[in-house]
């Protein structure tokens, strides 16, 4: 095909395909020349015309359209930025919230320090409002006389809530952290059994921890806020192992289900056993 070739009202001739390419390369045309070939109306840069086209710039690898994606994650895992009173409670407040939101922006990589920690301040907070409310209780609402051991379980005085302040202060921190631990190794263990761990165990720790330090803050809520409180993170639970091991809500409800009963025996077990020993301290006084 001949191609005529014009610049600045000047023809420079009548070339083929092939010069005209090779010409382009060396520098003896430009892709602002005008060219005409047969069948045109008029004449046109030599960038209009498809022969020359400059190639369309490569596809990104998909390593690189992996590496532009913005990381999403909670706040808490970007506190290092956002300062870790601010990340604490941004994070709070969207798993309270919006649980869906915040599990399926959850990182479900990384390592247990960051979710524990988390958990460490939301916990102890929940732990040394239980304590205060407790203190606060035994002084405006004294216990009744003649209280056996077990009834003195319900009716702390003074000193006993004030004991167990000290007691959540000092201890807090062990306490929610193996609470943590053995929490999401029973949970996740049900949740094997439910045909739902389709994640390691980290994952069932990491939405135990977000989900137990945040729902612990509505311990500070008086007269409602335990039982709130304990609503709530069998709710944010049961969203978080859903969406965080890709399972079914019903398998999740499941494991939940069984971890709550388990629970429940746990809790019956220790009521009977005080019992027991109540009324081994008391038999003296039944049979004199």
């Amino acid at each position: 095909m001949i191609i005529h070739i014009g610049r600045a009202g000047t023809n420079l001739g009548s070339f083929s395909e092939d010069v005209v390419r090779q010409g382009l390369a060396a520098g003896r045309f430009f892709l602002t020349d005008l060219g005409w070939k047969e069948g045109m109306a008029n004449w046109a840069p030599l960038s209009q015309f498809s022969e020359f086209a400059p190639p369309a710039p490569p596809l990104p690898e998909e390593a690189e359209l992996v590496e532009t994606v913005q990381p999403g994650g909670l706040p808490w895992e970007d506190r290092g930025g956002r300062g870790m009173v601010v990340a604490f409670a941004q994070t709070a407040r969207l798993v309270l919230t919006n649980p869906s939101e915040a599990f399926a922006r959850m990182h479900t990589a990384g390592g247990m320090s960051n979710p524990l920690l988390y958990n460490l301040i939301g916990g102890w907070l929940g732990l040394a409002a239980v304590g205060i409310y407790a203190v606060l209780t035994s002084r405006m609402q004294p216990a009744p006389k003649d209280l056996t051991e077990m009834q003195k379980l319900f009716y702390p005085s003074p000193a006993m809530a004030m004991s167990a302040l000290k007691l959540f202060v000092l201890m807090g921190p062990v306490i929610v952290t193996v609470s943590a631990l053995i929490s999401s190794a029973i949970a996740h263990l049900f949740l094997m059994l439910a045909g739902g761990a389709n994640k390691p165990f980290h994952v069932t720790l990491r939405v135990f921890c977000f989900s137990y330090g945040s729902t612990q803050l509505l311990e500070m809520l008086p007269f409602c806020g335990g039982l709130l409180a304990m609503v709530w993170l069998m709710v944010c639970c049961v969203v978080g192992l859903a969406i965080a091991h890709g399972t079914t809500t019903g398998r999740a409800v499941t494991a939940m289900a069984l971890f709550v009963a388990a629970c429940f025996v746990c809790c019956l077990g220790i009521f009977f056993l005080a019992a027991a020993a109540s009324y081994d301290s008391m038999r003296p006084m039944l049979n004199p």
